[in-house]
């Protein structure tokens, strides 16, 4: 199953921390293209989004704000993994998660925010997402 966590680079002075997310020598160490970097927001608490997994793309997760449970399964060897993340700590962290892995969100706090990446660009009639219910 290919999941990496690692944490983000953080960079911290007077103003505030400024956070590398993604930076071209992660991209080309983990040989990942450039899709598209978006937004997910979960408005309230126990909202579910994911429960799918991509043939032919990998998406990379940092939580900004609040606190979710993330699940992932492999697919095919049916591997599984169940973390919990909070932005109250600081302690950024990005996930990667590769192909035919499984995955799934859900909120822990009324609010929740993450940064992420994928090497497709959305489309609303993306072939590749299939449906794989993680968490209900």
């Amino acid at each position: 199953m290919r999941i990496l966590i690692e944490n983000c680079d953080a960079y911290n002075d007077f103003r505030g921390d400024l956070i590398q997310f993604v930076t071209n020598d992660f991209m080309r160490s983990n040989d990942l293209s450039f899709g598209q970097v978006y937004l997910l927001t979960f408005e309230g608490k126990n909202v579910i989004r994911g429960n799918h997994y991509h043939t032919a793309s990998s998406e990379i997760f940092c939580l900004i704000s609040g606190e979710v449970e993330m699940v992932f399964e492999d697919v095919n060897t049916k591997e599984n993994m169940r973390i919990s993340l909070s932005s109250s700590n600081k302690n950024f962290k990005k996930i990667l998660i590769g192909e035919n892995v499984a995955h799934a969100i859900k909120s822990i706090s009324d609010f929740a925010v993450l940064v992420s990446f994928s090497t497709h660009q959305y489309s609303a009639y993306q072939e590749d997402k299939y449906e794989y219910i993680l968490i209900k």
